[in-house]
């Protein structure tokens, strides 16, 4: 079979390459083509990277509620009495700096304390056995004072004169040269029918160590007016001022701490 030169030409041109001509290029990549992202952050890491960012000064300040950063919006915690709680250790640390503070002025004020007690120069009539005889007599009696550093509080009978009536306190500190007034409310339910109770309660005024409280009661009922003074010698409260020491045995318990 005759070829004619074209066809040879064409089987020349037809030859594969042979060496690293052979190999093909691979084709270019789109511009527009991106890498593959890494796998999301979990919910936690999430919300640490959100609280990082809201701290950055140079971030604006955002609001975000939980379910957006993957989380709960409620979370529930059940507690037990017989749970021993977890205390943080910054707050041991504040404990222990207050406590040491605390010792350090116990110290300072060479271990003494001071205490106040007030001292009734009077019996309570309201223990005596004719307790009643005498509201009969006075038509108003004091019953009973409690007194400390910071009341004054006490009980009131009145004989039951009429249904309006009222009863006060009257107070002087510096022997009757001022006095201070004070009204005393009903007791509910305190009527037996022959008399009715009133209570008192007062701030303790501040006193001078062996100051002197000095009171008496008033009593209105239907036009007419009642005092009990403690048969003219009026109720005395006396303030006391103690020294207390600790026990010496306390001086040199620090050093069981070393």
């Amino acid at each position: 079979e005759i070829r004619s030169g074209s066809d040879s030409q064409r089987q020349e041109h037809a030859v594969k390459p042979r060496g690293r001509e052979s190999f093909l290029k691979p084709p270019p990549q789109s511009p527009t083509q991106r890498r593959r992202c890494k796998s999301l952050p979990s919910p936690a890491e999430r919300a640490r990277l959100e609280i990082a960012r809201s701290r950055s000064p140079n971030s604006q300040k955002k609001v975000r509620f939980a379910d957006s950063l993957g989380l709960e919006l409620i979370s529930v915690k059940h507690f037990d009495d017989a749970d021993v709680p977890e205390i943080p250790e910054r707050v041991m640390d504040k404990f222990r700096k207050a406590r040491a503070l605390h010792l350090n002025n116990f110290e300072a004020s060479n271990g003494s304390a001071q205490s106040v007690f007030m001292e009734l120069l009077f019996t309570n009539p309201g223990a005596s056995a004719d307790f009643i005889e005498r509201v009969k007599e006075l038509k108003v009696s004091l019953e009973r004072v409690n007194a400390d550093e910071f009341c004054l509080s006490g009980l009131v009978r009145v004989l039951n004169m009429a249904f309006e009536k009222s009863v006060g306190l009257r107070y002087t500190l510096n022997n009757w040269s001022t006095f201070v007034d004070a009204p005393a409310t009903y007791v509910p339910h305190s009527s037996d029918g022959l008399t009715d109770k009133f209570s008192f309660k007062i701030v303790t005024p501040f006193l001078e160590a062996g100051g002197t409280l000095q009171f008496a009661i008033k009593y209105l009922v239907d036009g007419h007016e009642f005092w009990d003074n403690n048969d003219g010698d009026n109720y005395k409260v006396r303030r006391h001022r103690f020294k207390i020491s600790p026990p010496r045995e306390w001086e040199n318990g620090w050093i069981h701490f070393i």
